[in-house]
């Protein structure tokens, strides 16, 4: 990624507001008695925002003296954060927790830079920690959550990527780093299995095919066991979807055979495959039902968005049945959301059912137009009946395509 274009990326990120709105690092960490003094003066200095150059001079001169000054530090970091000098800010936020490992501001932006850098991994880490520092910050865990999946996500990309190169070891080494993310998911040592089977590793191979088999759930009567073999484990899921899920990969498979996806379920699928949506919430709503749901920061962004509506008294249902026609007004919504340029058919689809009158008639026409949804054996859209988690999927994965295609 080009500077301007990280530039760009972290003032999107981060945010940042007036410099006199910043956290003040002297109120996280006690700033030495006799530093006292030359820190108030960095500080009013900073927020005057008048020559950071000379600013950053005359920290480096009591930093020399003071190496430990951690809050003098964030002070640098915040000055390069202004300036749109990340390479600068990531530095001095580092620094500062070598010398402050607790420093919540620190940590806080050290982790979005590494973000901003595809340092998916290091950034999951330090927001882990931050949550358990400070847990009265409920969005760091969803940052988490975004940042282990995208880990897991390109070093799955790297394997693959690898292994089509016939770069073996090298694909060996990516899919024991995605391992240590998510070490318990099945489809990933199957995967191994057959690379060190590549490799000559007969051995090794064995051992991960059986832990993978180990690994597999075990079959329930209200659900028929996935055969946990490598040549079937390709079948139930793939590299895709594990890049996606990650150590939630369960949660997909829920999704994927519910008969009747709930609203819940569908907030959550439609972050997992558009995590833009997280990041241009157009107004905060008050929902007052989800405190104790799994999924209430995805729902949280999707009701944010005006993806999915409320219901009187604020109330999201997040154990309630998803309509198709829920589902076509999602889908639409986050079509135009995302920009996604209109295709398919240029002439209405007859749905008997749905009436010019109708409020989403013309959502109802963008996926059907599209191909994002279909009438059904009868003939019609059936705007009350429930969504089966296949179709769903079908759904996202075809708009998926669309948004990706667009984007070329």
């Amino acid at each position: 990624m080009s500077g301007i274009l990280i530039t760009l990326f972290l003032q999107s990120l981060l945010m940042l507001p007036p410099r006199p709105a910043m956290e003040n690092p002297a109120s996280v960490t006690q700033v030495p008695q006799k530093l006292r003094k030359d820190y108030d003066k960095f500080w009013a200095r900073f927020v005057a925002a008048k020559d950071d150059a000379k600013l950053l001079k005359d920290v480096d001169k009591v930093l020399k003296k003071q190496r430990g000054f951690d809050q003098a530090l964030i002070l640098e970091g915040y000055v390069g954060l202004y300036r749109g000098d990340d390479k600068t800010a990531r530095e001095k936020f580092t620094q500062a927790l070598v010398v402050s490992p607790k420093n919540r501001i620190a940590m806080y932006y050290a982790a979005e830079l590494d973000y901003a850098h595809g340092e998916y991994a290091r950034a999951s880490n330090l927001y882990a920690e931050l949550q358990s520092i400070d847990p009265s910050r409920p969005e760091v865990e969803t940052k988490r959550q975004k940042s282990l999946l995208l880990a897991t996500d390109s070093l799955l990309r790297s394997a693959t990527r690898a292994e089509s190169e016939n770069r073996l070891t090298e694909a060996e080494d990516y899919y024991r780093q995605a391992m240590r993310i998510v070490p318990n998911e099945p489809v990933l040592h199957a995967h191994l299995a057959d690379l060190l089977t590549k490799l000559n590793k007969k051995e090794d191979a064995a051992a991960e095919r059986k832990l993978a088999e180990y690994l597999s759930p075990s079959p329930s009567p209200a659900r028929p066991a996935r055969v946990p073999a490598a040549d079937q484990t390709a079948r139930a899921d793939n590299l895709e979807d594990l890049g996606r899920w990650g150590g939630d990969i369960e949660v997909f498979h829920n999704i994927r055979e519910a008969n009747a996806l709930t609203r819940e379920q569908f907030a959550l699928l439609l972050v997992r495959y558009f995590p833009q949506v997280t990041e241009t919430r157009q107004s905060r709503q008050i929902i007052s039902d989800i405190q104790s749901s799994s999924a209430r920061s995805e729902i949280q962004a999707v009701v944010d968005n005006a993806l999915m509506t409320l219901l009187p008294n604020h109330y999201f249902e997040p154990s309630a049945a998803m309509s198709r026609g829920d589902l076509a007004a999602a889908l639409a919504r986050l079509s135009r959301l995302l920009r996604v340029p209109a295709g398919g058919q240029p002439s209405t689809v007859a749905a008997p059912d749905v009436s010019e009158t109708n409020a989403i008639y013309a959502e109802v026409q963008s996926v059907l137009g599209s191909g994002l949804m279909t009438l059904d054996d009868s003939g019609t859209f059936n705007f009350n009946g429930q969504v089966p988690g296949q179709q769903a999927l079908r759904s996202a994965e075809r708009l998926l395509r669309i948004f990706q295609q667009a984007q070329r």
